[in-house]
C-alpha cells in the first residue's frame, strides 16, 4: 500500500480530568456565595420577625379600640396607635363623640386628620360623607360639595354615591339651582334604581315641581253685636294673638252678689 492511502489515527475527542467550568466557579465564589445566603437567611427572618411585631401592634390596638367608650379613651388610641388601621378607627369615632358634645369645629378637624393620614383605610368614603354631612349642617356648602363630587367620582365608593348624589341635589336646591338639583336626584334613580335612596330621590324631585301654596289674606273682624252693648248684657273681652284675626269674644259672667248675713237672734231675757 502506498504512503498516501495509510491510514493515520486521530482521536474523536479528548476526555478532560480537570473540573469543570461550574465546579470552577464554585471554587472561585464559594464564600461570597455562603456570605450571600447568610444574609438572605438573616432578611427572611427580619421579615417574618417584623411581620409578627407589626400583627402584634394591629392585634394590641384593636383590643384597646374595643375596649375604648368615650372621648378621652379614643383619643389615647387614636395618639398610641398612630400608624395602625384601628388608631385610624378610632379617629373617627372621636370625631363622632365630638360632634356629640358640640365641639362641631374639632370633629371637622379629626376627620379631615384622618383622612389625610389614612388613605388608604377602608373607612376612607364613610369619613368624607360624614365630614361633607357636617360640614352642611355648619352652612359650608362648597367645601361639602367639594367631597361629595370626590365620592361620586371613587369607583371606590360606589356604594355611597346616591348619599352624596342626594346631598350634591341638597346642596343645589339650597342655592336656588333647580335644575341642578333635579339632575342630581335623577342621577340616583337611573344608576341605583335599587338603592334605598332611590325613593328619597323620587319624593325630592316632586318637591322642587310642586307649586307653593297661595297665600289668602284673612277675613275681617267681624262687628260687635248689639246685645253686646245693651245696658246689663254682660261683659266681654276681646282677645286678638297679635297678627291673626278674627278676635275671640269671650262672655265675662257678673260676679254674684255676696248672700246675705243670717239674722241674729235676740238671746232669750
Amino acid at each position: 500500500m502506498s504512503a498516501d492511502h495509510k491510514e493515520i489515527a486521530v482521536p474523536l475527542a479528548e476526555i478532560s480530568q480537570g473540573p469543570n467550568a461550574f465546579e470552577a466557579f464554585l471554587d472561585r465564589n464559594q464564600k461570597g456565595i455562603i456570605v450571600l445566603t447568610v444574609v438572605l437567611a438573616i432578611a427572611c427572618a427580619a421579615v417574618v420577625v417584623y411581620k409578627g411585631i407589626e400583627r402584634g401592634r394591629q392585634e394590641s390596638a384593636g383590643h384597646d379600640l374595643v375596649k375604648a367608650a368615650d372621648l378621652a379613651a379614643y383619643q389615647a388610641v387614636a395618639d398610641n396607635h398612630a400608624n395602625t388601621a384601628a388608631g385610624g378607627s378610632a379617629l373617627v369615632l372621636l370625631a363622632n363623640s365630638q360632634w356629640k358634645e358640640g365641639k362641631k369645629d374639632e370633629a371637622a378637624a379629626t376627620l379631615r386628620k384622618f383622612i389625610e393620614t389614612h388613605p388608604e383605610h377602608p373607612a376612607i368614603p364613610e369619613a368624607k360623607a360624614s365630614l361633607g354631612s357636617k360640614l352642611m349642617a355648619q352652612g359650608k356648602s362648597g367645601d361639602a360639595a367639594k367631597l361629595f363630587e370626590e365620592l361620586v367620582a371613587d369607583p371606590k365608593a360606589k356604594y355611597i354615591a346616591p348619599f352624596a348624589l342626594i346631598s350634591l341635589g341638597d346642596i343645589a336646591k339650597a342655592a336656588g339651582e333647580v335644575e341642578k338639583a333635579e339632575k342630581s336626584y335623577g342621577e340616583v334613580k337611573a344608576q341605583f334604581p335599587d338603592s334605598n335612596f332611590a325613593s328619597a330621590a323620587t319624593e325630592r324631585i316632586a318637591s322642587l315641581k310642586a307649586k307653593p301654596p297661595v297665600e289668602v289674606d284673612a277675613p275681617p273682624a267681624p262687628a260687635a253685636s248689639e246685645a253686646s252693648t245693651a245696658p246689663g248684657a254682660s261683659p266681654t273681652i276681646s282677645v286678638t294673638p297679635e297678627g291673626t284675626s278674627p278676635a275671640l269674644e269671650i262672655p265675662v259672667e257678673p260676679a254674684a252678689p255676696a248672700p246675705a248675713e243670717a239674722p241674729q237672734e235676740e238671746p232669750a231675757k
